[in-house]
C-alpha cells in the first residue's frame, strides 16, 4: 500500500530508496515503479493467503499437537516460498529481499547503508518478538516427541520409579518452553542488533565531530536502549516461571526489577517518538530556524529557511488518475505550520499532526506486549489486536520515511 500511494502521487520510490545501489538490483533494472509494487503487492497476498490457511486449520483443530504443528509448517512453508531458487513466483522480488536480508546480517562496518537497509531493519525490528514466537513454536513442537519418549524410556527400565518419572516429565513438559527465556530475549534482540550495526558503521564513517557523527551515536544509543527493556521484561518473566516469587527476597527483587523496567521503557519510548519525529520525519521545525533534531545533533551551521513549494494532494486524492498530472499540483507559497518543515509532499497538514499523535500512543501501547504484568497474549485476540496496530504504525512510518526523503 505504501508503495502504491507513493508511486501514485509521483514519488519515485525506487530511485529513493536506493535500491539501484544493491548487489541485486541488476535483474530489474527495468522495472518502473508500478511493476516493484504490484509484485510485492502478488507476493504478499501468496504469503498472506498462506498464513490466512494456517490459520484457519490452527482454529478448527482443538489438538494442542496439531495446532503446534500445523503452525510450525506454516512458517516452514512461508519460508520455502521465499528461498525456492527456481524463476517462479516473483523471483525478482524475492531476491531482492533475500539480498536486503543477507545485507542486514552482514557484520560489515565497511558496506554502505542505502536507505532500503535502514528501511527494512527498522521493519525487522516491530517483527522482534516473531523470532522468539517461532523458536516457542518449534520447543512445543519438540516436546510432544523428545520428553514424552525420555520419559518412557527411563520409566520401563526403572519400573519402581514410574510415579517420580511421571511427576518430573510432567514437570518439565510444562516448564521446557517457558523457561527458554534466555533463548528468547537474545532472538528478540537480534534484530536491534542489526540496526545497531548499521548505526555505528555510519557513525564510523562520517567525519569525527560532525554533525552527522553525532546523528548516527545518538540513533545507535536508541536502539541500544532497547537492550535493557528486552532484558528486564524477560527478567521478570523468568522470575515468575520458575517460582523464584516463593523466596524471601522475590517481591524486593520483582520491585525494583520492574522499576528498572519503568525507567527503561520511559526513556526507550520516549526517544524513539522524539526520533521519529525529528529526524526519521524531519518535523518540529521552526520559523526561527531551530528545530527538535538541535536537541541531540544540532547542525553545523545554521541555513535560513526557506519556504519551497508545498504539494496540494492528500494520500486520498493520490489514487487519483489526475493526481499524476503535474499541472494538476497548484502549490502555494505559505508559513510552514507550526511544528511540521518548511516543505511538505501532502498540504493535508493534519495528516501529519495525527500521525505524531498516533505514533506516540501506539508506541506506548506496543510495550504492553513486553510487560510481564499485563498478560497480553492471554487476553482474546489481544496479542493480534496489538499486532496489527504495530503493523500499522510502521507502515505510517515508512510512508513518512519516504515522503521526507522526497521533500528534502
Amino acid at each position: 500500500m505504501n508503495l502504491r500511494l507513493l508511486s501514485r502521487a509521483g514519488v519515485k520510490v525506487r530511485p529513493v530508496l536506493q535500491l539501484a545501489q544493491l548487489p541485486t538490483a541488476h535483474a530489474d533494472i527495468d522495472w518502473v515503479d508500478d511493476g516493484l509494487y504490484g509484485n510485492v503487492f502478488r507476493l504478499a497476498a501468496v504469503l498472506s493467503g498462506i498464513a490466512s490457511v494456517g490459520w484457519i486449520l490452527c482454529a478448527m483443530s482443538r489438538e494442542p499437537a496439531i495446532q503446534t504443528a500445523i503452525t510450525l509448517l506454516t512458517y516452514i512453508v512461508i519460508i520455502f516460498v521465499l528461498v525456492v531458487p527456481r524463476r517462479i513466483l516473483f523471483y525478482t522480488v524475492r531476491r531482492q529481499f533475500l539480498g536486503l536480508l543477507a545485507r542486514i546480517m552482514k557484520p560489515s562496518m565497511l558496506d554502505s547503508v542505502c536507505l532500503a537497509d535502514v528501511v527494512m531493519a527498522d521493519i525487522l525490528t516491530s517483527c522482534a518478538r516473531m523470532f522468539a514466537d517461532l523458536f516457542l513454536v518449534g520447543c512445543q513442537f519438540g516436546k510432544f516427541i523428545w520428553p514424552k519418549r525420555f520419559g518412557a524410556d527411563i520409566s520401563a527400565s526403572q519400573g519402581g520409579l514410574s510415579a517420580l518419572v511421571q511427576f518430573v516429565r510432567d514437570r518439565y513438559e510444562q516448564d521446557a518452553c517457558m523457561s527458554s527465556g534466555m533463548t528468547g530475549m537474545l532472538l528478540v534482540c537480534v534484530p536491534y542488533g542489526f540496526r545497531l550495526r548499521q548505526c555505528v558503521n555510519e557513525y564510523l564513517k562520517a567525519a569525527p565531530g560532525s554533525s552527522d557523527a553525532r546523528r548516527h551515536m545518538a540513533n545507535a544509543i536508541k536502539y541500544a536502549s532497547s537492550f535493557p527493556v528486552i532484558a528486564l521484561s524477560a527478567t521478570q518473566r523468568q522470575v515468575t516461571v520458575d517460582g523464584i516469587m516463593e523466596t524471601k527476597y522475590s517481591d524486593w527483587a520483582l520491585h525494583a526489577a520492574f522499576g528498572l523496567w519503568v525507567v527503561a521503557v520511559a526513556f526507550n519510548s520516549l526517544y524513539s517518538f522524539y526520533w521519529d519525529v525529528a529526524f526519521d520525519w524531519n518535523l518540529g521545525h521552526s520559523s526561527s530556524g531551530w528545530k527538535l533534531s538541535d536537541l541531540v545533533a544540532p547542525t553545523d551551521e545554521k541555513q535560513p529557511i526557506e519556504m519551497p513549494d508545498t504539494f496540494v494532494v492528500s494520500p486520498a486524492d493520490a489514487l487519483r488518475d489526475d493526481a499524476l498530472s503535474k499541472s494538476n499540483l497548484p502549490s502555494t507559497r505559505h508559513n510552514f505550520p507550526w511544528m511540521l518543515r518548511p516543505c511538505l509532499r501532502f498540504a493535508s497538514h493534519k495528516l501529519y499532526y495525527i500521525a505524531m499523535v498516533l505514533d506516540f500512543l501506539l508506541r506506548v501501547a506496543w510495550t504492553m506486549k513486553l510487560s510481564s504484568y499485563i498478560q497480553i497474549d492471554t487476553m482474546a485476540y489481544g496479542a493480534f489486536w496489538l499486532n496489527a496496530l504495530e503493523i500499522y504504525r510502521r507502515w505510517q512510518w515508512t510512508f513518512l520515511r519516504i515522503e521526507k526523503e522526497t521533500a528534502l
